[in-house]
């Protein structure tokens, strides 16, 4: 039985099509008023709620535009991506505009519902009006929905999120065990050809990503992580105040994709801010991925582009960092957009420019260290091939020059040459790009974001030359360095660095080599090489790697460097095989699948802490190896555990919810560093001139509060100072303390009054 494909819905016909849109619509007013009226069904609103804004801005929006016969994966991503877009955006305007009408509130339920629901109205009657007489409805058959193979993929997902809920109430991790060896076997599958079929590989790349990110977000009832924490309260502010004040002085209140999505899906589903971040922010950052596997494939066959996203989603960056980084989820998935649009010669030029525009914006007011990257990378690409191009139509230089290791016959036969005019990245997209980033910059959030860039440019000018592969100020030389605690740690390391040694190997087959196997298309094959030079930069240059953090700065590169990874292990073995003087066939192809199946592999299975926590040995997953932690960790692996993942009991929640709730106006929390930093700001909305480090020898004013969490009370460590990997006993804060007033205990968390 053959089934409408319901994500390639801009191709139906078009009343079915706006029936359906109308019907997500009236549905979304449904609920909004049965909670009007105090009825509350569970999950109904919250999955109504991301529907509706999630797909149905973007959908009308391509199907106004006339974009069609698109594939599902590109269907997928750009509705997701142009529906981000239209609310980010939307909310910009509302803000901007409605207060001079009266409106004070404009970021709330009632305006923003009015505002979304009339422009989706309006883009429907345009849609109608523009693109009746197009329908050709895509199918898929019944037998690949119900099949084995797809049925027990999208089981994974909820074999996560009921293993994350095992460990939060009952400190079980036996399913998220079981999960990640399934995980981590699934490349074996498709070398060997078996369970899974190649139609399926798209969404196999979703469910892996969707899993590994679910089993670590969903570990706790409260936020984890690091700059989630800062993230967070700039989003509940909007939220309080309805209304978003773009004068406070910091960078991440410059990113739309913080202060207008959360508290837009927030209201609209009737969801706290922490389940946005925890729940809607990682499915959108599973689309990354796929959209990878779609840039990918399309240049170096299925099975490489599979392998090269299961690498990018094995490095333990993708799953950890990242998800405590909210705003960078969003921007990676606008720069893949960027990245499809690039590679694609078959999308009318005018709407390949619109799209093109409209993700490039949305990449400036989501995240400032991509923006900044991107911009540089456009800029040296646009150079690059304005050279090259230059060069090429110069008969004079034919017979004398090679570009890119390729002679001048090689031009001619080079299908993946970029014509001038059919070029994504031109003059005026890199002007208007540079313009409006520097524009943004500078007059939003009084310039912070700006000048943090300024900032950075000056400190590396001034070091550059005294400091140069100086490990104390090169974060990615320290870290390459850097002695590990175990043999098992020494092994992820050094397979760390074998995956580095085989994009170097990629980057010298591209630029040297032909191999008409390879055809990376000419844009991206650039912007790789600007990756693999940042890598390098990275453990070179002073203060560069630290600006942004070296391992984010890595996961970023990995976007372009992932399929380098593949193509240098193929010429590795392809070297091998011809030392041994052994001919390259089907069978050694086969071979060289299974066993780079088998090293990305156990590739995952470090990466996650599954093979640490099996051989408890120094944990690192905060998902699998709580237990493990606290029954056989010393003070020293307890501390880096919870004060380096930023993860929080619930006593220090209520405690902090608690004290900041009761204080006394105007009084002054302190705390460890650890708590101080990230705790105090979040869920205790406490700002700077109202919290303190604890110092050693500590030191508190008169009406002042001490606040200890779990770890303090506990373990009798307090974190720092100025850092989360340093620690100071309890003791030394004892002569202070007795002279408090103990007012607040939870068996966990403790609050002292002077």
């Amino acid at each position: 039985m053959q089934l409408n494909n319901f994500l390639q819905i801009n191709d139906w016909e078009i009343k079915k099509f706006l029936e359906v849109v109308l019907v997500i619509q009236f549905m979304m007013w449904g609920v909004l008023s049965l909670n009007v009226l105090g009825i509350q069904i569970p999950i109904l609103r919250q999955l109504i709620g991301f529907v509706y804004l999630t797909f149905v801005p973007g959908i009308v929006i391509l199907r106004a535009l006339k974009i069609q016969r698109l594939s599902t994966t590109e269907t997928l991503l750009y509705t997701v991506g142009l529906s981000l877009a239209c609310l980010m955006f939307m909310g910009l305007a509302m803000n901007m505009i409605y207060p001079s009408f009266g409106i004070l509130e404009p970021i709330s339920l009632t305006p923003v519902i009015i505002t979304i629901s009339g422009l989706v109205l309006v883009l429907s009657v345009f849609s109608y009006m523009r693109d009746r007489g197009f329908a050709e409805p895509c199918f898929i058959h019944s037998n690949v929905v119900i099949s084995p193979s797809t049925l027990f993929l999208c089981l994974l997902p909820f074999i996560a999120i009921l293993g994350a809920y095992f460990v939060n109430f009952h400190h079980n991790n036996i399913l998220l065990m079981i999960l990640i060896i399934i995980l981590a076997l699934i490349p074996l599958l498709i070398a060997f050809d078996k369970f899974i079929q190649r139609d399926l590989y798209p969404l196999v790349v979703f469910i892996i990503t969707i899993s590994l990110l679910y089993h670590k977000s969903l570990i706790s009832l409260y936020l984890w992580g690091w700059d989630i924490h800062f993230e967070y309260i700039l989003a509940d502010l909007v939220k309080q105040n309805l209304l978003w004040d773009s004068t406070l002085p910091y960078g991440t209140n410059a990113m739309l994709a913080i202060v207008m999505l959360p508290p837009i899906f927030s209201d609209v589903c009737g969801m706290s801010l922490t389940w946005v971040f925890k729940l809607f922010y990682p499915f959108i950052f599973s689309l990354v991925p796929l959209g990878l596997y779609h840039v990918f494939q399309k240049q170096i066959g299925d099975k490489l582009a599979f392998l090269a996203c299961f690498f990018f989603v094995s490095e333990f960056t993708f799953y950890g960092e990242m998800l405590s980084l909210a705003r960078q989820e969003i921007a990676e998935l606008f720069l893949v957009l960027m990245l499809l649009l690039m590679i694609d010669r078959q999308l009318n030029k005018l709407k390949k420019s619109l799209l093109f525009i409209v993700f490039g914006l949305s990449i400036v007011v989501s995240h400032y260290g991509i923006s900044y990257f991107y911009l540089a990378f456009l800029v040296c690409t646009w150079v690059i091939l304005l050279i090259r191009n230059s060069l090429i139509l110069n008969n004079n230089f034919y017979a004398k020059l090679s570009i890119f290791g390729k002679e001048k016959r090689d031009f001619a036969e080079d299908q993946n040459t970029v014509k001038i005019e059919d070029r994504t990245i031109s003059s005026t997209f890199v002007l208007l790009f540079a313009i409006f980033t520097l524009a943004w910059y500078i007059y939003v959030s009084k310039a912070s974001a700006f000048e943090a860039i300024v900032d950075i440019g000056n400190h590396i000018s001034r070091t550059i030359f005294l400091d140069f592969l100086n490990p104390e100020t090169v974060q990615g030389l320290d870290i390459l360095l850097i002695e590990t605690a175990t043999p098992l740690h020494t092994l992820t390391k050094y397979l760390h660095l074998a995956t580095q040694f085989f994009i170097f190997l990629g980057i010298l087959t591209v630029l040297l080599i032909k191999d008409k196997g390879i055809k990376l298309d000419r844009e991206f094959e650039i912007f790789s090489v600007l990756g693999f030079t940042v890598c390098l930069a990275s453990i070179t240059v002073p203060y560069f790697a630290c600006s942004l953090n070296t391992t984010r700065l890595y996961h970023i590169t990995l976007i372009f460097l992932a399929p380098l990874c593949l193509i240098g292990g193929i010429m590795l073995f392809r070297i091998v095989g011809r030392v041994a003087k052994k001919s390259w066939t089907d069978h050694h192809v086969r071979t060289l699948f299974i066993l780079l199946s088998v090293f990305f592999g156990i590739f995952l299975l470090l990466n996650s802490g599954f093979v640490y926590e099996v051989a408890k040995d120094q944990p690192t997953s905060i998902a699998l190896s709580q237990r493990l932690i606290k029954e056989h960790g010393t003070i020293r692996d307890i501390n880096t555990f919870y004060s380096g993942n930023g993860l929080f009991l619930e006593q220090d929640i209520v405690g902090i919810i608690w004290l900041t709730t009761n204080q006394d106006k105007g009084s002054k929390i302190s705390a460890d560093y650890y708590h101080q930093t990230l705790l105090l700001v979040s869920y205790g909305r406490t700002l700077y001139e109202y919290r303190s480090e604890l110092e050693n020898p500590p030191k508190v004013e008169e009406g002042s509060y001490i606040f200890l969490g779990y770890q303090n009370v506990k373990y009798g460590i307090l974190n720092g100072p100025h850092s989360s990997g340093q620690y100071w006993s309890l003791t030394e804060l004892s002569p202070l303390i007795d002279k408090m007033s103990l007012i607040y205990t939870n068996g966990g968390a403790q609050t002292y009054y002077r």
